[in-house]
């Protein structure tokens, strides 16, 4: 009888832990892929996950009602797959992913590139930025809209969230040049400065804001800023650093309800595995002995901003990534990251 508590006692320990519950990823799509597909991924108010990715020169959508335990067929963004009367018609062009949202209203905000892939004519690859809003958990997509151009030029990708602002703006991390806050009512544009202690402006930072009200800059440094991003300071120890074998563009950022802060990343050169570690006190430190390496026999693409990670639940975070071989959803315990290596 003691044995059989013992071992009912055990049992019930690690599936309180996390560490008895599977990790065994769900594919939105179990095929053959190639090319700039980038899966994004956002929460819904409702608890809907919604995932956006690159199809056949379309963005696709896939929804989970249930999690991501299972997924609906994807399902093409039909206003994504349009030329905007701004870019000439080319024989060649490229939808180019951008990033799923959840607005403050509840809406769901994609971005996307439409890319003139032709130069022949005066060198200019045209790639003008745009988006669509669903007021549906992403079932249906309103009519694109055009941010842009500056001075005649597009504004190229957005790679990284876009951080809902005050005044109903929304902060852009541009992919080249400095952020910058857009209006959607007026279609304004300005410029926003994002210095460091070193000067340096630096290009294609994701910036989150915590659940304490920091905000979070990460370039090829992490800047932390508590005063609204007036002022901003390195942040030293961070695991997730790229170096001169892999610009670790893979990165990603995640702000959890209960102040904490995930970063997700890949691993290497052979690109396998995924790389978690948790900030227990709003970003400012970090312990890189305390780095959790999930599925690391399996092929990620990570190094191409394919690992995204949301928070599912009180207990559970979400990791959308792709390979080769398709686009799949990882549903991990947070009590699976909180143990460390």
């Amino acid at each position: 009888m003691d044995r059989i508590c013992w071992s009912l006692l055990t049992l019930y320990l690690l599936c309180e832990s996390g560490f008895a519950e599977e990790l065994k990823p769900v594919s939105l799509v179990a095929e053959r892929i190639q090319g700039h597909i980038h899966p994004s991924i956002c929460r819904a108010q409702d608890g809907t996950l919604v995932v956006v990715f690159k199809g056949a020169n379309v963005l696709m959508c896939s929804r989970s009602i249930d999690q991501g335990a299972s997924w609906s067929q994807p399902l093409p963004i039909a206003t994504s797959a349009q030329r905007p009367s701004v870019i000439r018609e080319v024989k060649k062009y490229e939808v180019y992913p951008g990033t799923i949202d959840t607005l403050p209203d509840g809406r769901l905000l994609a971005t996307w590139n439409y890319i003139a892939d032709d130069k022949s004519t005066d060198g200019y690859y045209e790639r003008a930025l745009l988006y669509s809003i669903s007021d549906d958990q992403g079932r249906s997509w309103s009519e694109q809209r055009l941010i842009g151009p500056v001075d005649g030029t597009h504004l190229g990708a957005v790679r990284h969230n876009v951080l809902p602002w005050k005044g109903k703006r929304w902060l852009l991390p541009l992919r080249v040049g400095m952020p910058r806050l857009y209006d959607p009512g007026k279609g304004m544009l300005e410029e926003y400065p994002l210095v460091g202690p070193g000067g340096v402006q630096h290009e294609y930072q994701q910036i989150v804001r915590t659940a304490g009200g920091s905000l979070l800059a990460m370039g090829p440094v992490l800047l932390r800023s508590t005063d609204h991003g007036t002022n901003w300071q390195t942040v030293k120890g961070f695991p997730a650093v790229p170096d001169q074998r892999d610009n670790a563009e893979g990165r990603y950022l995640t702000t959890l309800s209960d102040g904490r802060v995930l970063v997700t990343w890949g691993r290497g050169q052979q690109n396998r595995g995924l790389s978690y570690n948790l900030s227990t006190d709003d970003g400012q430190t970090w312990d890189i002995s305390r780095t959790v390496i999930l599925l690391p026999e399996m092929p990620v693409a990570a190094r191409y901003y394919s690992a995204r990670t949301i928070q599912v639940d009180d207990k559970h975070v979400g990791t959308v990534f792709m390979n080769r071989n398709g686009v799949h959803f990882l549903k991990v315990p947070l009590k699976r990251l909180e143990r460390g290596s």
